[in-house]
């Protein structure tokens, strides 16, 4: 919904709380804080910290979500950025089962990131945890690369650990060549055929923004037909969904004591993705209510 105030989140923390509750019996309580202060948002939860055993961090701008989760690292209080993390998680779970069925290799592959916000950035830093060499990233003006102005600390960090052939230019530039797009920009229809047909052979499509994604199947087979597809949405096959996993790391979290690193949370999309014993284009992972999943994850903490 954008840039809202409190009220209007409301109804989203509260479903959030449902799904806590009914996916692995966690009773959660929403909280919609009426400031867009970073350090009254750390203040808040600081002072709230004794009362609740971890926070979920949910629809905070970033770089603002950025800066609150390095601030409440500091001063040890568990939390966890869902809309990064959890994303993050599950689109490496995908992306792996995903390579296994059009028989292609994590670390020798080409990726085209776009979108740096929130889910972005989560999905950069798990792609390079799980070992990806060759992975650009877009952002509203471009590729980043190591000569990109206006930088923050963030695009800094991404401009150093990408793009090793210093690319520039914009999605064109990005896409050719490239075996994996995963689009994480919340513009809908941003992808076209032409872009498609830039890609490798059998390209991995992950269109993950809501509602509309980057791009629908009728568009794609305008240039292919050999083709592995996934959006956010639950009509069609391959949802990459993060209720597939925050359940099972809060659970995690929360009787461990323990809060998430980049490994661990490699470690836990590799086994969400075990769970789908024979991968296919229609099948890359478990459904949100297999009850193996919260098991599977809290034997990674």
């Amino acid at each position: 919904v954008g840039n809202t105030i409190a009220e209007a989140s409301l109804p989203v923390m509260e479903g959030k709380a449902v799904l806590f509750k009914t996916l692995a019996n966690i009773d959660a309580y929403p909280l919609c804080l009426k400031t867009k202060s970073s350090k009254e948002i750390v203040r808040t939860i600081e002072f709230l910290s004794p009362s609740f055993g971890a926070f979920n961090i949910e629809d905070i701008e970033s770089p603002k979500c950025f800066q609150v989760m390095e601030e409440l690292e500091k001063k040890d209080i568990l939390a966890f950025h869902d809309d990064r993390q959890g994303a993050a998680i599950v689109a490496l779970s995908g992306l792996i089962n995903a390579l296994k069925v059009v028989k292609k290799d994590l670390k020798k592959v080409k990726i085209c990131l776009a979108g740096a916000g929130a889910a972005g950035y989560g999905t950069f830093k798990i792609l390079k945890e799980a070992g990806v060499k060759n992975l650009i990233v877009l952002e509203r003006k471009g590729i980043i690369h190591r000569n990109s102005k206006d930088k923050n600390k963030y695009f800094e960090e991404i401009a150093q650990a990408t793009n090793p052939q210093n690319l520039k230019g914009g999605l064109k530039e990005a896409i050719r060549g490239a075996d994996v797009f995963i689009g994480l920009t919340g513009k809908g229809g941003l992808l076209k055929s032409q872009d498609v047909s830039l890609m490798a052979k059998s390209p991995i499509i992950f269109a993950l923004s809501n509602p509309i994604p980057e791009i629908f199947p009728q568009e794609i087979e305008k240039a292919t037909k050999d083709y592995l597809y996934a959006t956010g949405r639950s009509d069609f096959p391959n949802q990459i969904n993060n209720a597939m996993v925050f359940p099972g790391v809060f659970k995690g979290m929360l009787e461990k004591r323990r809060r998430t690193t980049l490994k661990l949370e490699a470690k836990i999309a590799r086994a969400v993705a075990v769970l789908v014993s024979k991968p296919s284009r229609k099948k890359i992972l478990p459904q949100v209510f297999d009850k193996r999943l919260n098991k599977a994850i809290v034997r990674q903490f």
